[in-house]
């Protein structure tokens, strides 16, 4: 009797453990100088679901404050049109946003700088 409790008792406890959360896509890099764009790949889920974005520019010594900005819109121009979506992060500090994945179907994300020197960029993205 008591070995059968023991076991619906671990049981039960397995039971309510939280079920593991989907693996989130980091990407990270470094822009070179300049109004240069880096395109990044963004994984779609199979199903429409809302995506948790975290944009953060590591803080560096680029000799001037600087922000980066992390665009959605067309991959001809993501960051040019005023239908895109353009979210401006400092350095050191992070922005979160959420976005449908069917937005992706048509748009890419694309970050962009502005300085002399090389800087770096960090998206997490869950759904």
């Amino acid at each position: 009797m008591r070995t059968r409790n023991r076991i619906l008792a671990a049981l039960a406890m397995i039971c309510s453990l939280p079920a593991p959360a989907e693996a989130g896509q980091t990407i990270t890099g470094t822009l070179p100088p300049g109004r240069r764009l880096a395109i990044l790949a963004v994984r779609k889920p199979s199903l429409v679901q809302p995506l948790q974005f975290r944009f953060y520019a590591p803080p560096v010594n680029a000799g001037v404050d600087y922000a980066l900005n992390f665009c959605i819109g067309p991959r001809a121009n993501p960051c040019g049109l005023p239908s895109d979506i353009v979210v401006n992060v400092p350095k050191g500090q992070t922005r979160l946003e959420t976005f449908s994945s069917d937005l992706f179907a048509t748009n890419v994300l694309a970050v962009g700088q502005g300085t002399r020197v090389s800087v770096p960029y960090s998206v997490t993205i869950t759904p």
